[in-house]
């Protein structure tokens, strides 16, 4: 914005516009009225008195005074318009509020959708309120139907506040629906007593935690309540719902998506995806400076990840598909978790040819579909140790490339607790360092061992 010389009765025009708005009589300086236009909210003290043009006409002024003047505005009334210094005045006098106590979504400056039920537009999350719904507690038939669906891609996170306990809604259905760029909820024990939430979630891709501190789900129904959170997990045992989970679910607890804000067991990990068609999968959030990222993303440690989408190479098409990865690093510092799950971690990324750094990983319990379907034709296991290995249905399935796996001498799964069908399903040239070749009736998880004469399995002892 280029101000130049300003007239002092422009000042004088904004300041007046600002007292006759909050019924005041303040004095503000130039730096002063930004935070006073945003501070606005439709109460009025009743002491409005207006200030009389300055003798000095003009003067310099910085022009972050008005740009921020003009934030200021755009933050109350919502609207993208360019203000030049002289149109302010106008603009703060046609500011109104939506007042009185009802219930509101009510979309913030950070990018927050808070449902509340106060008086007047406000938040408590953080920011101040960019726009502002009346929502119908009887909820609403379709997603078209919400009186915010037109910003439901700018949506960051979704906070309940407590004040929603008062507004008694029971149908939640299609209340957050398509919400793509949303990755965290809270206050979500002010939702208990829904009963219906029939796609109340569905197509949310980037939502990774529903905070609640309690939840009563009594009655609680609701198709496809989840479909499209593949990477929602729960806080206490890493539970991802599937697409068809139901509204049982939606708890706190073993087997639920929910996570105490106070009680949170999950753990999270770095995966970085470069142009070059490698990815380091790390502890640390820091990417390599000197290549060129193309996408990147945090995973569970502890989650039981039941599908694609989750991982920054699961894009539909472009740069991030997951056809375009090629090699893959485990990094040394994964060693410091205890705990792991990789569910369908490098599924059908049918290029992925070099798997290194297994033998970093402590702990891994889960590895359904891991490797299903990947080009590598040699995985190296020395130094991983498999004896807390509770599921490895279809890990390695669709490997037709695979010939050899290599593990230490030492060896050896748990006697108890291990299960998974179809591990070695369709691993065509696989062959144990003892001779042993593939064969459709040797596909379980118990030829997940050394080849030997006594015991036949597909891995080479190295």
């Amino acid at each position: 914005m280029t101000v130049g010389t300003i007239e002092t009765s422009v000042l004088t025009d904004i300041a007046n516009a600002i007292r006759f708005q909050a019924g005041v009589a303040t004095l503000y300086k130039p730096r002063q009225m930004a935070a006073a236009v945003a501070a606005l909210d439709g109460s009025y003290a009743g002491n409005y008195q207006a200030q009389d043009y300055m003798e000095l006409e003009s003067g310099v002024l910085s022009e972050s005074v008005f740009e921020d003047i003009a934030d200021a505005i755009r933050g109350q009334n919502g609207l993208d318009v360019t203000y030049q210094p002289g149109e302010m005045a106008a603009a703060i006098l046609a500011l109104t509020w939506d007042v009185g106590l009802k219930p509101r979504a009510v979309l913030t400056s950070l990018g927050t959708l808070e449902f509340n039920y106060v008086d007047g537009r406000h938040c408590y999350s953080g920011g101040v309120p960019v726009n502002a719904w009346e929502i119908d507690p009887a909820g609403y038939s379709s997603a078209g139907d919400r009186p915010y669906h037109d910003i439901r891609l700018q949506v960051r996170k979704v906070v309940i506040h407590s004040s929603w306990t008062s507004v008694g809604m029971t149908k939640a259905d299609y209340l957050f629906n398509s919400f793509q760029s949303m990755t965290e909820v809270s206050g979500f024990e002010n939702m208990s007593g829904i009963t219906s939430a029939v796609q109340m979630f569905t197509s949310c891709p980037a939502l990774e935690t529903i905070y609640a501190t309690s939840f009563d789900n009594t009655g609680l129904t609701g198709s496809l309540m989840f479909n499209g959170c593949n990477r929602l997990v729960g806080g206490t045992d890493g539970f991802v719902p599937a697409a068809t989970s139901a509204a049982s679910v939606c708890k706190l607890g073993a087997g639920g998506v929910l996570t105490d804000p106070n009680a949170d067991a999950r753990t999270w990990f770095h995966a970085f995806f470069y142009d070059d068609g490698g990815a380091v999968i790390s502890a640390s959030s820091a990417a390599d400076s000197s290549r060129t990222l193309v996408a990147s993303g945090r995973i569970c440690a502890i989650g039981k990840y039941q599908a694609l989408g989750f991982t920054p190479w699961d894009g539909v098409t472009g740069a991030t598909h997951r056809n375009n990865l090629i090699r893959v690093e485990f990094a040394a510092d994964m060693a410091t978790f205890s705990y792991l799950n990789l569910c369908y971690l490098f599924y059908s990324c049918t290029h992925l040819a070099s798997v290194t750094g297994l033998g970093n990983l402590n702990g891994v319990r889960m590895m359904r579909y891991t490797f299903s379907s990947i080009a590598a034709e040699v995985l190296d296991f020395r130094g991983f140790d498999p004896s807390t290995l509770t599921d490895v249905f279809y890990c390695f399935s669709g490997c037709s490339d695979l010939t050899t796996i290599y593990a230490d001498s030492s060896w050896s799964l748990p006697a108890s607790g291990l299960s998974g069908s179809q591990c070695f399903y369709s691993c065509s040239n696989l062959v144990g360092g003892n001779g042993t070749t593939y064969a459709s009736s040797r596909t379980a998880y118990t030829y997940f061992r050394i080849d030997a004469a006594a015991t036949p399995g597909y891995l080479t002892a190295a």
